[in-house]
Order: structure tokens, then sequence, then C-alpha cells
């Protein structure tokens, strides 16, 4: 899986960069255009199918970055939002497929060890040992897993959801603020993967409100399978892998 992702990857970064800046205009463009196609069309299909469920949800998500060197150092976690439609597809009373797409906002926060230099388009600052690195994620992010549920016990019935996510960067910025003068939302471009993968659990609980609709609230982990950051070889950047993790607090609407 790895080798496939890292084929993918070299395909999309191939690219001529007027053609990449020209590819994130079209993903910035056409995602929120995406979400709401989507929502109006499943009006349709919610009348045609028994076995479907379609739900809406604002999560409030707090995010940080975990490296495996000890050359990078986690300075703390930064608030986020994930807002999208979820899709069931039931195959029994408790069991179904679980898909749908979202806008995660997300980030974290490192300091490194020894200097460490930066590319962007048009800087190349060095960071200090000890200076902070925040970096600012916008990801398209497509699910897939496996919902289960308990029976409705009064209002409420019980969830969890375990799966995978593909993440499709939209947008990706830096700031340097102990940088002299501070760097603040700069492109990242050319140091953050377009593509990466990862894993999901949520858990919570549904309550119906009799009216076709049922609100759902619940809490959630996410971590990534891959590297975040390029360890870009021309500036002798340490080689790691830095991930990001994700806590959510799901908030919705099911109908």
């Amino acid at each position: 899986m790895s080798c496939l992702l890292y084929k993918i990857r070299t395909f999309i970064y191939n690219f001529s960069p007027a053609k990449n800046q020209k590819m994130k205009r079209v993903l910035k463009r056409s995602s929120l255009r995406a979400l709401t196609v989507i929502m109006l069309a499943v009006i349709s299909v919610k009348g045609n199918s028994q076995e479907l469920e379609f739900a809406v949800h604002a999560d409030p998500v707090i995010s940080w970055m975990g490296s495996n060197s000890s050359e990078y150092i986690n300075e703390g976690a930064r608030p986020g939002f994930n807002i999208g439609l979820s899709v069931l597809h039931y195959f029994d009373d408790h069991y179904a497929i679980s898909s749908g797409i979202s806008l995660i906002s997300a980030g974290g926060r490192q300091s490194v060890t020894e200097i460490h230099r930066m590319i962007f388009n048009n800087i190349q600052p060095q960071v200090q040992p000890g200076d902070e690195i925040r970096y600012n994620l916008n990801y398209m992010n497509i699910p897939i897993g496996l919902r289960l549920k308990t029976d409705q016990i009064g209002y409420l019935t019980y969830f969890t959801d375990i799966g995978f996510d593909l993440r499709m960067l939209v947008k990706s910025t830096v700031d340097l603020p102990a940088n002299q003068p501070p760097v603040d939302n700069e492109n990242a471009r050319k140091e953050v993967y377009g593509l990466n993968a990862g894993w999901h659990i949520h858990a919570g609980v549904e309550y119906d409100l009799n009216i076709d609709l049922t609100l759902f609230g619940g809490i959630g982990f996410d971590q990534d399978f891959f590297d975040i950051t390029k360890d870009l070889k021309d500036v002798d950047q340490p080689e790691d892998r830095s991930g990001l993790r994700m806590l959510r607090i799901r908030m919705g609407l099911k109908f």
C-alpha cells in the first residue's frame, strides 16, 4: 500500500508548477460545490432506498503532529474543524458501510533540535533550535468504514465506526512566529505532501426526534499512516515521519 501511495504522490508532483497550482485552484473551487451537489442529490436517492441513511456533521477538532524522530518535538495542539456529509448503507439491522466526504481544517506545532532550513516559493528561512513551526492544513477527506449500532433503547441508539480515510490536500501554509521577520501564512506546497491516508475510530449516541430526523454526537480519534512533511535532501532536512493526529467531537443531524 505504501508503494502505491508513493507512486501516486510522485505522479502528482511531477506536474509542472503551473499545472500543480491550477489543480489546487480547481480543488478549492470544487470542494464546496461538491458538498452542495451531493447533499442535494442524496435527498432524491433517500426516497428510493430504505437501506441508505445520510447525515451532515460539523465537528470541532483538536489536532497535533507526532514524529518518529527525536529531532522533531511536538509543541502542542491546534484547533480546527471537520464539516461534511456521511452516507450509511445498511446491509443488516446493526451493520452498515459508512462513507462520505468532508473538509478538514487541522494542523500541528513542531520545533527542531538543530538548525532547519525550509523551502517556500520566495524565501528559504532558517528555523533555529527550539523555534516553533506551525502547520495549517486543509484536506478533502473521503472515509470508508464499518458502522455498528445497537437496538434503539427508548430514544437512544449507540454506535461505533471503524475505518480508513483518504485525504487530498487542498491548502497548506506554515507560520514561523519566532523568525525575523516573522513568517505568516506562507504557502507550504514544497514542504507538505498532497496526498495521505489514515485510520479512524469513532463512537457516539443518536437521539431519535420522532420526525424522521436524528440528532447524534460522539467522540473520535484519527491518525495518519504516512508522512505529512517532505524531507528535502537539497537542504539536508532530517528524515522522519510526521503524522497528523486528530481528536474529533462529532455533532450532526441524520435524515
